[in-house]
């Protein structure tokens, strides 16, 4: 789901209700999902794209509302690979390989000007772009359905060397260039917006996000994956933290909650690692 200021309340409630039950959003965090009681949420903020945050050089404020936030990355703390981390590396590989199909047909081109040997892969699966295409698996159905056109148009390309280098090597060489011309104009330009259109998708779908907590004078803005959900958890299925943690540790966690579904969840002692990492870049 989708959180959004309107459906976040203010800092300021009690942490839990008269019968003891707590509402909790749930984040994603890599392969984890982590919680945070929903009353201490004041707003999920989407990233910029070219916010760093995590590694060595992760941005140490968020700016909410025009003021700079300590910037808490719970990848760091907690020792955990974004969830979003293969689309970086999508977004470094697919410029590499939309050049390549560039210059594939530029030596095809030139093979059959000068009748030079064409050393290029001619089979679409043998390419760098066709060996990481035919072996990976999107999980997000825009990103899948949008690779998915890319098969006609890449095999189509590969599949003119054969055919334009026979019709040269056979005394038609003005045929195999009238052909080339025509295809770059039309299955390489469709395949270069494949590729343009991929590379902004990824951009999109990379966004992380930062939870602004507050609670009194504690404020600070978690980054995370994303919004899992909001849940209420009864009081009988939040067990105390028994000091086994992950990441930096059992300070991290301030309980443990049991979900309908059974799965055990962390929820995170905010407060905790918010004023260290606010005491750190004073």
């Amino acid at each position: 789901m989708q959180a959004s200021a309107a459906s976040l309340p203010t800092a300021g409630t009690a942490d839990v209700t008269a019968t003891g039950d707590l509402q909790v959003l749930l984040i994603r965090l890599g392969t984890r999902t982590f919680g945070v009681p929903l009353d201490h949420v004041r707003y999920v903020a989407t990233l910029p794209a070219d916010f760093v945050c995590y590694g060595e050089a992760t941005e140490a404020h968020f700016v909410f509302e025009g003021s700079p936030l300590a910037f808490v990355s719970l990848w760091n703390l907690l020792g955990q690979k974004s969830e979003y981390a293969e689309y970086e590396e999508m977004l470094a590989m697919l410029p590499q390989r939309r050049q390549d199909h560039l210059d594939w047909m530029n030596a095809l081109d030139e093979s059959i000007r000068s009748g030079a040997s064409f050393a290029k892969a001619r089979n679409p699966r043998e390419c760098a772009f066709g060996k990481w295409y035919y072996g990976q698996h999107s999980k997000d159905r825009r990103l899948s359905l949008l690779l998915g056109q890319f098969e006609i148009p890449h095999a189509t390309i590969h599949g003119l060397a054969d055919r334009l280098l026979a019709l040269s090597e056979s005394g038609q060489r003005a045929a195999a260039l009238q052909a080339f011309e025509e295809a770059r104009d039309t299955t390489l330009a469709k395949l270069m917006k494949l590729f343009d259109s991929a590379q902004a998708l990824v951009v999109e779908l990379q966004r992380r996000i930062a939870v602004i907590v507050a609670d009194g004078d504690d404020i600070c803005a978690l980054g995370a994956d994303g919004v899992r959900d909001i849940v209420d958890i009864p009081a009988e299925r939040i067990k105390p933290n028994t000091g086994h943690g992950i990441g930096a540790g059992s300070k991290a966690t301030a309980a443990l909650i049991i979900l309908d579904d059974r799965n055990v969840v962390p929820l995170l002692n905010w407060r905790n690692f918010c004023a260290a990492e606010a005491a750190a870049t004073v």
